[in-house]
């Protein structure tokens, strides 16, 4: 092997990926903006396909990506409106109690389904990629725990979990 193609095999960027440096967003809908915590990058799986063989079964991929669930972790605010807005995005889609209730998470194509932007910074804070995660709703909206006996320093959380039709990476 030349010295050369030795050379090609180094990577360009040998610093490593920060869990800390994310920003997540719904462009339509920025309520949980400034509070989110921690989120998954979901993963993608397929399912083998088992091709007969006289010897041994061999495998190969399947036709269809299955994407997991998306969730977040996000702090809420005092006047609980990151809850509040995802809870009443859930019962929007599923119990509304009147038209208006329905059609306010509506985006511009005429469906509740809102694109929601995972953004990863480099060590610097310089956004270096963004997944995008498309026609996003909430399935899963945690409970809000409130005890008298813990520090008023630990703030409260809430879980969200999203279903979404499927995500794209883009460099930026």
């Amino acid at each position: 092997m030349s010295q050369e193609s030795l050379l090609t095999k180094i990577p360009e960027n040998t610093s490593f990926l920060q869990s800390t440096k994310f920003t997540f967003t719904f462009p339509t809908l920025p309520f949980l903006r400034y509070f989110s915590q921690t989120a998954q990058l979901p993963s993608v799986t397929t399912s083998p396909v088992q091709v007969p063989n006289p010897f041994s079964d061999m495998f190969r991929h399947g036709d269809k990506l299955v994407y997991d669930q998306f969730n977040i972790t996000a702090l809420v605010d005092e006047d609980i409106r990151t809850w509040e807005e995802t809870y009443n995005w859930l019962k929007a889609l599923t119990k509304p109690q009147d038209y208006n209730q329905y059609v306010r998470y509506y985006n511009s194509k005429g469906t509740p389904y809102h694109d929601a932007i995972l953004t990863v910074n480099t060590n610097a804070n310089v956004p270096n990629f963004r997944v995008l995660f498309k026609d996003c709703h909430p399935i899963s909206l945690s409970a809000l725990q409130f005890d008298s006996k813990i520090n008023a320093d630990n703030a409260i959380t809430m879980d969200v979990t999203f279903r979404y039709d499927f995500y794209e990476i883009e460099r930026l």
